[in-house]
């Protein structure tokens, strides 16, 4: 009887190891996996530095560079020409879409007022022609020293698009 028990103890001891084992993993991965989803809720998205700017056209017209070398050049008289800028680019049916590269069009200044703030924004409107692609940028930054940006794609992705303004050109 008492081997009996014996055995009984040592089938509920092994049988407890064995579920531990299958179990601590799956714990281990849905810990995992909370807390990158928690970091990822709790992580701030990649806006620029600064605070939104409502910007003047003559701030506005000149050479914008993006981080890969991407040319914009905004013109007075509302036309632009673009090579290789980066954007969120949108067509009629407001489907992401290549911008024609190089690319041309016009381009239209904007205010209106950042979501979170209130705060009065410039935003960029470009329509390149003849294909109707467009998108829009945002300004941000200081007085001194303003960006365009826009998200790329769902803002949750974190990818972004900032075009810094190209010292020496108008505005």
């Amino acid at each position: 009887m008492r081997s009996e028990k014996s055995r009984k103890g040592v089938l509920i001891g092994v049988v407890a190891g064995v579920g531990c084992l299958l179990v601590a993993p799956v714990l281990l991965i849905v810990g995992a996996l909370t807390l990158m989803l928690l970091g990822r809720a709790l992580a701030p998205l990649p806006i620029p530095d600064g605070e939104a700017l409502a910007l003047r056209d003559e701030q506005i017209l000149g050479t914008w560079r993006d981080d890969s070398g991407g040319l914009l050049v905004l013109r007075e008289d509302g036309t632009f020409t673009s090579d290789g800028v980066c954007g969120d680019f949108k067509g009629d049916d407001l489907a992401a879409t290549a911008a024609p590269d190089p690319g041309s069009g016009t381009w239209e200044h904007r205010e209106s007022e950042e979501t979170e703030t209130d705060t009065p924004m410039s935003e960029v409107h470009l329509t390149f022609t003849p294909s109707e692609v467009w998108t829009r940028y945002e300004a941000r930054g200081t007085s001194r020293k303003a960006v365009l940006w826009a998200f790329v794609g769902d803002p949750d992705s974190g990818d972004v698009c900032v075009l810094d303004k190209v010292r020496g050109t108008a505005g």
